[in-house]
């Protein structure tokens, strides 16, 4: 098995195939938002569709596509302009599974380069207006025609691993069909990596998580994803699980995988190419971070595929809003909250996620001027509104009001404020922005 080294980075067009022995691991999901998270790293990709039941395609594209699918690629072992379909998130396009799919492998079974199809459709790629950073490729849940043709064109095979002795008891069957496909194919083979998928808690999940990072040492990701019942609303809803809840832990798991697949073909800190962990860690922190941020701007762009709810995308920008507004006001003339201040912060977030944060928030009564900043700062945010307003409104009740009064003055003139934003960084001077006061009645 080809494992990766230092400098076995693909020279241009990265081709990944997300590959699994069976349905329900992840696989689909895996493709997606894999996808999703290196478009929003600013890589263009292309997401190929190979698995015939097309959830990428439903996912990633509005209404009916008529373009023909990735079988007339398979079967004209050629790719053309007209068989990808730009998806409404910026940089990222998609080769939809077709109608005639489910029934090509028969096709290519009477072919003398039956499993090569897809890699000399894939070598096409130089001849489109279009140029990739990235294919992902989502294969059936299966070993068969399809996902073999997607193993002797990929650069990178991307396996995810739910934490089962059965199927961790087939892996190495699967690597070596894959090591014995890619014998003597001129396509080089950069790595097989392993993702730890559908990771629950236990001891026994942990002893297995264990047993495969001891055994495949390298190959295992240092990213793992949990299981979490928002991959199924997500799936019901029809959305990227990346747009349905960012915050959520298998989220931040997948961007944590983006990320660190981004640092696979990236040069590490060391003489000879490779990383120290705590270097790498940086280097993932730091790019999920520009992810991160990139999927909340398309959360609050109405053009984007991403955008679902006003409300929630409103009160999104609204956070934005606010959070600019507060650091634009002068710090807080409190010393002991100037000199605590991060510290304090980053407590005040933790305890907010405990279950008990109202009843220990009861009998909290540290100075005032803490709470009304503190609440200020994570009041703009879904996930500690109540938090937050609570906060506000144990410190001191006027000034909440008047923070809540300030917030639906934002909400009111949020295009003038944000165009004022702008004119303020253009000309990097001072101004006054003016906004529109309620009349009472």
């Amino acid at each position: 098995m080809t494992r990766a080294t230092p400098d076995s980075s693909p020279r241009a067009t990265e081709i990944v195939a997300v590959v699994s022995q069976q349905g329900g691991v992840g696989k689909t999901t895996t493709a997606i938002n894999l996808a999703i998270a290196l478009a929003a790293a600013g890589r263009t990709v292309l997401l190929m569709d190979l698995d015939p039941q097309g959830h990428a395609g439903h996912a990633l594209v509005r209404g009916h596509y008529d373009g023909g699918g990735t079988e007339r690629i398979l079967l004209q072992a050629s790719l053309s302009r007209d068989l990808i379909a730009a998806t409404e998130i910026p940089d990222l396009y998609l080769a939809p599974a077709g109608p005639g799919l489910a029934g090509v492998e028969s096709a290519l079974a009477v072919m003398g380069d039956s499993r090569t199809r897809l890699y000399q459709a894939l070598a096409t790629l130089h001849s489109l207006p279009l140029r990739f950073d990235h294919v992902v490729i989502d294969c059936p849940p299966a070993l068969g025609l399809l996902t073999l043709n997607a193993l002797a064109a990929a650069h990178r095979v991307l396996l995810p691993i739910p934490c089962d002795s059965v199927v961790l008891g087939g892996l190495p069957t699967v690597l070596t069909t894959i090591s014995r496909l890619r014998a003597g194919l001129s396509q080089p083979l950069y790595g097989v990596y392993l993702l730890i998928s559908m990771r629950p808690m236990g001891a026994a999940t942990q002893s297995l998580i264990a047993t495969m990072r001891h055994d495949y040492g390298r190959m295992t990701l240092l990213s793992e994803i949990p299981y979490d019942e928002q991959v199924k609303e997500a799936t019901e809803r029809g959305r990227p699980l990346l747009a349905h809840d960012l915050t959520s832990g298998v989220s931040q798991a997948y961007l944590s995988l983006a990320a660190e697949w981004l640092t696979l073909s990236e040069e590490g800190d060391q003489p000879d190419g490779s990383w120290r962990l705590r270097a790498r860690q940086e280097r993932i922190t730091a790019y999920c971070a520009e992810i991160s941020k990139r999927v909340e701007a398309w959360l609050v762009d109405p053009s984007s595929l991403l955008y679902d709810d006003a409300r929630e995308a409103m009160r999104h920008q609204d956070a934005l809003v606010l959070e600019e507004l507060f650091q634009a006001t002068p710090p807080s003339t409190n010393p002991r909250f100037a000199q605590r201040r991060w510290p304090f912060i980053l407590a005040g977030l933790s305890l907010l996620a405990l279950l008990p944060t109202a009843w220990w928030l009861r009998h909290w009564s540290p100075d005032p001027a803490w709470r009304i900043e503190l609440g200020a700062l994570v009041i703009g945010t879904d996930q500690y509104w109540r938090a937050g307003s609570l906060l506000q409104a144990r410190s001191d009740t006027n000034a909440y009001r008047e923070l809540l009064f300030a917030s639906q003055l934002v909400a009111s003139n949020r295009e003038r404020l944000l165009a004022c934003g702008e004119q303020v960084r253009e000309d990097d001077t001072a101004t006054r922005c003016a906004i529109e006061m309620p009349v009472s009645p």
